[in-house]
């Protein structure tokens, strides 16, 4: 493959009125800063873009978040702060190798592992040991794919132990790709390799241990099922394949939402631009840009553009040789030909096999080539020239490149010299990592969105963003214990800003007094927004704007306590809220919102009266505690006759908020029934905060200049503060074996497995998941039961010994 340095991108055409603009944006056909201008002169606020959307054959893992949800960080950024009307379009590919491919496969299989449940021979053993013999084959070269179930584990560990351990395939080569696809079929091989000696031992497993098994054959089952049987599979009922498509378009448009991703303008799919598709490469064959082969396909005809004094490969002119991602570009199922004119020429329509849909066309029935289904449906809703066109930086060469071609092929003028520009700005967005690999579902090295939002140690929706948003928009990401952390950090930084302004007591609007406003706040405040400002308009350095905002706040917080130069916290905070929630960190807000801090600081409203006496309650505990009296029922007399007079509405969200309320009132009770002291009260006072609140995501903090504690929600930061103080609590007791004893026991027992060995746990903090999102098996997770079970009684015993010693 020709160098970078060697090969330059063909000349890019400046809009008109871009000279001398602000806004630069790094445009991949030129490699550099551009000056941003939209296309039409009439209405310089009007911009149109174009976005490559999913193909929708599996969920969307975090890797597409990246770029969807850094896409929309740059589109709120245009939209909301530079005020452009944005139009924008989202292509859903869903006719596709990989969606025909998917829907067969699991339509065999399911049908085979149906059609052997209940059978007492051995179909699914020797089944499955053809497969394997067959997946070998593919996938595995070096080890003799003859050979029986049982000599499997040896040939993996002599030819491929030393890329299980980490290290390059060849000798001097970087760990990548290559890597971690052999680590993904070794697993798919050992599961089953396992499976099939479970099948040699029993030829009627019940139905528990078929279910096992046949889950671990399915990845090398299906294929094989696909390639005997795909090609008489009726593809004449394309629901088979449509439903397919249309479940997980809703399942990304549902994690979309999730990860709080605006909805596209105009979203078009293949199958409903058929007709249309087929008109535009029709128009690219009659102006003499492709031809047909006898097979039904047409290939668009690369030599014959760049004779009309075209150039191909704007994006990556370098890469126009690079067969391996040509071929990727093609797709699985593309049929070889000897009649292309050129290695490098591409389907705009390919013939459709036996067992797969196809659609009438002029050429035979078949379906869209990948590209063509991008140039035709961008022309169809924006036009002859597009402000922006995106996409995931993997698209870039040849799905981009292809695009771009096609779309000028088919608005080419023979009689201007110069080459039609369809696309101004092409930018795209930076892969996410892992290992040094890209995420990939190919690679199943991915974790979907819906599993990384549900796990208890994964990202929220806004942690990822705010990852993003440091990390840049076009720079690949590692997703290291690091980055978390300081993405973390900024977060937690801008939620306790936050909370310590809304429970200001002196704080006054900004309005109220803009000309008391003293220098030393207000130039920090000025100095961060023209910072933040210049950022923006320097290609949208979201890392740069994150920065202003964080050194902002630090400026405020090294003044908190002077007088003289807090005078207007309110604003610093109305200011910080609009920009988070222009950069899409706080839900639906919008950026001209006069409200201060984002969702999830406050409480939910159905909760507040009850948490309000508790925390009443508790307040009296530790003052009483502090002066060195007691308590009595009395003593919270008012808050019992408030419970009584004014009780709360109670619904099935407060249950738990009652019972900690009851639970309260018991603690005072016992109390008064025993012998009081210090200690005793402040140990009663902590239980409430530490346990009964802490479970129900609250937590009371103590101020010390105020009797009463300040009631605000549990964060990851309060969460990470306990557990360090646990940690270190644990290394004080560890000189002896009794005080090792006495360190497990004070470890909660929904705290005890989570640890990095897990992914996912139960609602008692019973792991469900290893590390690497597998679920466990029986015999791990009643291990594991009895582990908990025992570590509640250790923990019920130690917290029963902490009240005797304290009365």
């Amino acid at each position: 493959m020709a160098s970078q340095a060697r090969v330059q991108q063909p000349p890019w055409q400046t809009p008109p009125n871009a000279a001398g603009k602000a806004l630069k944006i790094f445009n991949s056909l030129t490699r550099t800063k551009t000056p941003f201008a939209p296309v039409d002169p009439s209405d310089q606020k009007v911009v149109t873009w174009y976005a490559c959307g999913p193909t929708v054959y599996d969920d969307a893992h975090v890797g597409h978040a990246r770029n969807y949800v850094t896409t929309d960080i740059i589109r709120r950024i245009m939209r909301d702060y530079f005020e452009f009307n944005v139009k924008f379009v989202m292509n859903i590919t869903d006719v596709d190798d990989k969606i025909i491919g998917k829907a067969r496969q699991l339509y065999l299989f399911n049908e085979f592992a149906d059609s052997n449940r209940r059978k007492e021979d051995a179909t699914v053993k020797d089944t499955t040991i053809a497969a394997l013999s067959y997946y070998l084959a593919k996938h595995l070269g070096e080890i003799p794919h003859d050979l029986g179930s049982e000599a499997v584990p040896n040939q993996i560990e002599r030819h491929y132990g030393h890329v299980m351990q980490g290290k390059p395939f060849e000798e001097g080569k970087p760990v990548g790709e290559k890597e971690a696809k052999i680590q993904m079929h070794v697993k798919t091989v050992l599961q089953a390799v396992e499976a099939i000696d479970s099948l040699k031992a029993s030829h009627t497993p019940n139905a528990t241990e078929y279910e096992r098994i046949i889950s671990n054959v399915k990845d090398i089952v299906s294929p094989y099922l696909d390639s005997l049987y795909g090609s008489n599979f009726d593809a004449s009922n394309h629901e088979i394949f449509d439903s397919w498509a249309r479940n997980f378009e809703k399942r990304f448009n549902e994690d979309m939402q999730s990860l709080n991703v605006l909805e596209p303008d105009k979203v078009t799919r293949v199958t409903e631009y058929m007709p249309r598709i087929v008109d535009y490469a029709k128009e690219i064959e009659r102006k003499g840009f492709a031809y047909k082969t006898t097979d039904g396909s047409l290939y668009f005809d690369i030599k014959a553009f760049e004779a009309a004094n075209n150039a191909y490969a704007r994006l990556e002119p370098w890469s126009k040789n690079n067969t391996e991602l040509q071929a990727d570009g093609e797709g699985a199922l593309t049929k070889q030909t000897s009649e292309k004119r050129s290695d490098a020429d591409f389907a705009l329509w390919k013939s459709s096999k036996p067992g797969e849909p196809s659609w009438e066309s002029p050429w035979g029935f078949g379906r869209p080539g990948w590209h063509i289904e991008c140039s035709a449906m961008a022309s169809d809703e924006i036009g002859r020239q597009i402000d922006i066109h995106s996409g995931g930086i993997d698209l870039a060469f040849p799905h981009h490149d292809n695009e771009l071609a096609q779309a000028e092929a088919y608005y080419c003028d023979h009689r201007h010299a110069t080459q039609h520009q369809w696309v101004n700005y092409f930018i795209h967005m930076g892969h996410l990592h892992i290992g040094g690999a890209k995420m990939s579902k190919s690679l199943k090295n991915f974790v979907t969105i819906r599993e990384m939002l549900s796990r208890e140690d994964g990202l929220t929706s806004r942690g990822l963003r705010i990852i993003f948003l440091l990390g840049g928009w076009k720079e690949q990401i590692e997703v290291t214990e690091l980055l978390r952390k300081e993405a973390s950090g900024w977060e937690d930084k801008v939620n306790n800003f936050f909370i310590k302004v809304l429970n200001m007591e002196d704080a006054q609007d900004a309005t109220d007094q803009e000309n008391g406003i003293k220098p030393s706040v207000k130039t920090p405040l000025a100095h961060a927004k023209e910072t933040f400002h210049n950022a923006l308009l320097d290609s949208f350095n979201t890392s740069l704007a994150m920065r202003a905002m964080s050194e902002l706040i630090s400026k405020y917080n090294s003044l908190d306590g002077n007088s003289t130069a807090i005078e207007q916290p309110k604003e610093v905070a109305r200011w910080l809220t609009q920009m988070v929630s222009m950069f899409g960190l706080n839900g639906t807000a919008q950026i001209n919102s006069q409200t201060i801090g984002w969702s999830g600081l406050d409480i939910p409203e159905y909760a507040k009266p009850y948490l309000s006496m508790i925390s009443s309650i508790r307040d009296r505990l530790r003052q009483q505690a502090q002066k060195g009296g007691s308590i009595d029922v009395e003593d919270v007399a008012d808050v019992r006759q408030a419970i009584h007079d004014r009780p709360p509405p109670e619904t099935p969200e407060t249950i738990p908020y009652r019972k900690a309320l009851d639970s309260a009132v018991a603690t005072v009770s016992r109390l008064r029934e025993s012998k009081q002291t210090p200690k005793s009260l402040m140990i009663a006072a902590d239980q409430i905060r530490d346990e009964d609140l802490w479970n129900l995501g609250v937590y009371l903090e103590d101020k010390q200049d105020s009797p009463t504690a300040l009631i605000r929600p549990v964060t990851k930061e309060l969460r990470e503060a306990k557990m360090a103080q646990q940690v270190k609590k644990s290394r004080k007791t560890t000189a002896t074996p009794a005080a090792g004893q006495r360190d497990k026991r004070i470890v909660r027992p929904q705290e005890l497995f989570k640890t990095e060995q897990y992914s996912e746990w139960n609602q008692d903090g019973l792991p469900t998941k290893d590390k690497a999102g597998e679920p466990l098996t029986q015999t791990q997770s009643k291990k594991l039961q009895k582990q908990l079970a025992h570590q509640q009684k250790l923990y019920d015993r130690w917290q029963s010994q902490q009240q005797a010693q304290a009365s």
